[in-house]
Formats: structure tokens, sequence, C-alpha cells
């Protein structure tokens, strides 16, 4: 449950899973985060850096997005020295708090589905590979226009006990293109259909270096292309770089410095510090 500056109370996550169901699936209903990718399962706390990349803050909301829904997960029996996990879901509609991936209406269900593939590459490397697909609505009406398809891909290196190396990056592909306004000429009166979306994408890369056990330090590079691009500021898209340094108190507390210079889709900069 999560409190506002406004003094109100949100309701961020409440479920029940079920395990050992037919089938060996594990089942959740309730209010969850979705496991789509790697920044989207989990809460703020969890990250390696302060706040969520931008792909994930524009297009599914500032802190991700808790949604009430119901998914299956399950463990799949392949022959492979890769282990598979499938999970399958449906969501209520909508964003999180400042999306725009989807429309704002949330009678329309959104269907996901994710496969995790996780490799022990060696004793001190393992690889996870993960690909998903979110199918939603923008508006009121019954057909589903929005398909974000994502990519997630995670390397861990660990120097020793105490050291580690990680590699982390998204990639996440908006398609709205069967969203199109009405656009009037001023000369001619002649009223057109134009592609307001299009196809768009962003994406992240991370690199986070545990220096030792109470200190870390990385770097996270951000791309994300706006929704109504086709629009507004054309053939852009928000640029971010942003460096940090983490101090593990204990394993329940940490402290965390970070400096992000941010280009904006108008043109104009941004230097934020957070601490």
């Amino acid at each position: 449950i999560a409190f506002t500056e406004e003094s109100t109370a949100e309701l961020e996550e409440a479920y029940l899973t079920r395990f050992e169901l037919p089938f060996d699936t594990t089942a959740r209903i309730g209010r969850f985060k979705p496991k789509i990718g790697k920044v989207l399962p989990v809460h703020r706390d969890s990250l390696d850096t302060v706040d969520e990349p931008l792909v994930i803050q524009r297009y599914f909301g500032g802190e991700g997005m808790s949604k009430s829904g119901a998914d299956l997960s399950k463990l799949l029996d392949i022959p492979s020295p890769m282990v598979h996990q499938v999970t399958l879901g449906v969501l209520e509609g909508g964003n999180g708090e400042g999306g725009t991936a989807f429309g704002e209406t949330k009678r329309r269900p959104t269907f996901y589905g994710h496969l995790k593939n996780y490799l022990d590459i060696n004793d001190v490397t393992n690889l996870e590979l993960g690909i998903s697909d979110t199918i939603g609505s923008r508006d009121e009406d019954a057909s589903f226009e929005v398909n974000v398809f994502g990519l997630d891909l995670t390397l861990i290196h660990h120097l020793n006990a105490n050291q580690a190396l990680k590699l982390q990056g998204e990639a996440f592909n908006v398609d709205r293109s069967e969203s199109f306004i009405e656009v009037t000429d001023d000369a001619t009166g002649d009223v057109t259909q134009q592609d307001r979306d299009g196809n768009i994408w962003g994406g992240y890369g991370l690199a986070d270096f545990r220096i030792n056990s109470q200190w870390a330090a990385g770097f996270r590079f951000d791309y994300a292309e706006p929704v109504d691009n086709a629009l507004e500021n054309p053939d852009k898209a928000e640029i971010g770089c942003t460096g940090y340094l983490t101090f593990y108190q204990s394993e329940f507390a940490r402290w965390r410095v970070q400096l992000s210079q941010v280009e904006l889709v108008t043109g104009e900069d941004e230097t934020r510090v957070f601490l």
C-alpha cells in the first residue's frame, strides 16, 4: 500500500498465489505487477537505479503498472541446457500513471505472454533471455489495436563472492499503426486520414558493477520514441544518460546518488539529481 504526497492511499499489490495446480502450473489472481521483462515485475526499491528507465515510464507508467487480473506460469519440460518458463495473463485495460502505450479505458482487457529462458553458462556466469507480447486497446471499442513486443537480456558474471558485473537491457516495439485521425487541409478543405502513432520503439541498456559487499556503481542509457510522434516532434526521441553510486548500508537499507541527463523531444535538456 503506497501513500502519496496528498496523503491518499493506493493499493499497489494484493494477490493470491496458488501452487501445484494441474499440469504443474502456478496461478495468481488479484492486483499485481505483470511478469513482462525485468523492470515491470518489480517495485522501485528492487531496481539498480533510483527510477525506472524512460521506456518503462513513457509506455507503461511512471512506476510501471500494477493491474487487477490473473495469470498462469509453468516451467516447460523441454530437453535443453536452458530452463524455460512461460507466463500467460489477462489484466484490466489501460496504463499505469503517465503511460501512453494503451488507452485510458479499463473496460477492455489487456492480454500478455512472457517466455523466460535461463542458462548457467558456467559456475560464475549466467544468462537470461526473455520474450514478451502484450495486446490491448487504445479506446472503448471492441478491437485490440495495440501490440507491444518486448525483448529482455541479462548477463551476470561473478568475479568473486563480493564482486559481480551485470549487463541488462530491454527493448519494446509498440505497434499502434491502426490509430488514425482526420486531418483537414486549410487550403482545400480536403479531409484525409493520417497515421497518428505508427510503429515506435524504445529501450535501455544498463551496466552495474558490484565493487564489493557494500558499494556498487553503474550506468544506464535510455531511448524512447514518444506516442503521437507522427504529429508532435516527428523522428525525435527522448534520450537519457544516467550514472549512479550505491552504498549498501545493510541488507535492509541502502543509499544511492544518481545523476541523469535527459534530452527531451522538445529539444530541451534536463539535468536530474536524485538522492
